[in-house]
């Protein structure tokens, strides 16, 4: 990041700091792809006091140590990570970044936010317990298909749903009369049976909540939201109705009495629907959530349009997606880049033994990357990937004799499409398929490899772009350039193929030519400094987050 202008747009937290005497805060909620994560490490290090909610949700790829850790060990489950049964290497997971289940999440982060040490630490327990618990249990689900059986039809009765519920009731209050416990020793005023007494009574529950005053306050904001998007979007035949918000009820409250804590809140994907229902002034954050999501005639895609158009400010991170962003928030959108540590891969180390070993393992001289999200039959997945168009250029390229070895990571709902391909081809042997690959782990790999893969359908970008070119090494990708136009002031130096023929003939090049690939991985690198550097994605907010901190100086006088 540069000093100098990181001074003149940070001047904001110094003033914040002198008027409150601590930093502005935000809240992100949901974390799809880490860009919650990465977002708000590097707002901390700029100032900002930021706290992550990543709830019920565990995919690898919404985990600090898939972004940090060069971690060692085979991920079984990639929805259901078990983390403690790989090599972290000493990582730690940061305070700031709450995962587990929801409630866990909300009462560890109000207590870190009211600075209850001892709650807070209590909290941050149960949620490492529930993770491992949820984790272990899918494990065994998907080890025994019977007692997914058994297990899902047991969820399926209420007077189960009910034992469980109470089950969860009961830790609650372990951990509250655990913390009541040790107060007590420290301050030796109370029996722990006296504050397990009071307590007790504390704890909140489902059939305790929400109070009629809630109740009656979310119908309110119910029927507010219905007729907010019948303004908004009066053509839509699919209109908002109470029965779309009526899930949301019980939890509202919770989600309340977090927001209070936070000057900003900051919602990714569908999240704005949450400080929406709230009432709580809040940013959006879009990640390819734009591109079909809002316009689904369902509850989801309802209630996304609206969020969206009532956002404080939007942030879209994919070009193709801001025709829908203005369409839904009009000039309160602003384009920038994925958040990113440009040179979070430059200490990389490991890359020269690995490409020695891959390029023996599959008698290979030229190796490909191929990282992408295996989705290319219709019907099937997203098909939004194109995998086939690749696999089948580099079967050409094999079949005319060149030594061409293949890394592609084992995801999507088209891996044994593209393994039968491949097989049809006789070409399963030059390909090395690979788990879904941690950010380290990645980065390692395309400095080894030297070609790095993406999709060839969507015309736009994302984290694999821009993850390798961060670490210079060159791309091959469908993009379209006028798109990309919109978005950069310079077209990225890729390999811009959509098509088998132009794979081909454009790959053959290189691979005769390798000394062009030196200039290409030059050029993407300095195209990333220039163009995709952290501290522009960093200024695109925080210019939008002085201009609502500025016009709120009401609401912040009271928190």
């Amino acid at each position: 990041m540069q000093e100098i202008p990181a001074k003149n747009y940070l001047i904001l937290v110094e003033k914040f700091k002198d008027k409150y005497g601590r930093s502005p805060s935000i809240l992100h909620i949901g974390n799809i792809a880490n860009n919650a994560y990465n977002n708000a490490k590097l707002l901390n290090k700029l100032g900002f006091d930021c706290d992550v909610i990543c709830y019920d949700y565990y995919h690898i790829m919404g985990c600090p140590e898939w972004e940090d850790a060069d971690f060692q060990g085979e991920i079984k489950d990639q929805f259901f990570p078990n983390w403690n049964a790989v090599d972290l290497k000493n990582f730690q997971r940061p305070k700031w970044f709450a995962q587990g289940f929801l409630k866990f999440c909300i009462y560890y982060l109000v207590a870190k936010r009211q600075n209850r040490k001892i709650s807070a630490w209590l909290w941050w327990q149960a949620l490492e317990i529930g993770r491992l618990y949820i984790c272990l249990i899918n494990r065994l689900l998907s080890k025994y298909p019977f007692l997914a059986k058994i297990f899902n039809f047991l969820k399926g009765v209420k007077k189960t749903r009910l034992v469980i519920s109470k089950f969860f009731h009961y830790i609650f209050i372990f951990f509250y009369c655990l913390k009541s416990y040790t107060i007590t020793i420290v301050k030796q005023k109370t029996s722990f049976f006296d504050n397990f007494s009071k307590k007790i009574n504390l704890i909140p529950s489902r059939n305790s909540l929400p109070k009629k005053t809630e109740s009656s306050e979310f119908d309110e904001r119910v029927k507010e939201i219905v007729e907010l998007f019948q303004r908004n979007f009066p053509e839509r035949e699919d209109q908002l109705s109470f029965d779309d918000l009526e899930p949301y009820r019980h939890i509202i409250p919770f989600w309340k009495k977090l927001f209070d804590n936070y000057d900003i809140i900051q919602g990714y994907s569908t999240d704005p629907i949450l400080p929406l229902l709230a009432k709580h002034p809040y940013f959006a954050f879009e990640h390819g959530t734009l591109r079909d999501i809002p316009f689904e005639p369902t509850a989801r895609g309802r209630l996304t349009s609206i969020a969206y158009s009532e956002a404080e400010h939007v942030f879209v991170t994919n070009s193709d997606c801001i025709n829908n962003a203005i369409f839904l928030a009009d000039n309160r959108v602003s384009a920038m880049n994925h958040p990113y540590d440009e040179n979070h891969g430059l200490q990389v180390d490991g890359w020269q033994e690995l490409r020695q070993e891959l390029c023996k393992k599959l008698n290979a001289d030229f190796l490909f990357f191929f990282p992408t999200r295996h989705d290319w039959v219709s019907g099937s997945g997203y098909a939004d990937k194109g995998n086939d168009i690749f696999l089948n250029a580099f079967c050409h390229l094999r079949q005319a004799g060149y030594k061409v070895g293949l890394v592609c990571c084992q995801w999507g709902a088209n891996v044994q499409d593209s393994i039968k391909l491949l097989s049809a081809k006789n070409c399963v042997d030059f390909v090395l398929w690979s788990q879904p690959m941690g950010t380290i782990q990645f980065e390692r790999t395309a400095k080894a490899c030297h070609v790095v893969v993406d999709q060839f359908k969507l015309g736009s970008f994302g984290g694999i772009v821009f993850k390798a070119m961060a670490v210079a090494a060159p791309i091959c990708t469908y993009i379209n350039e006028n798109e990309i136009l919109k978005h950069y002031s310079e077209i990225p130096p890729v390999i811009n193929c959509k098509n088998e023929d132009e794979l081909v003939v454009n790959l053959e090049a290189y691979i005769k030519n390798p000394a062009q690939l030196s200039d290409l991985a030059s050029a993407s690198k300095l195209w990333i400094d220039k163009h995709h550097s952290s501290w522009d994605t960093l200024k695109t907010q925080v210019e939008q987050y002085d201009k609502f901190l500025n016009q709120s100086k009401n609401l912040l006088n009271n928190i």
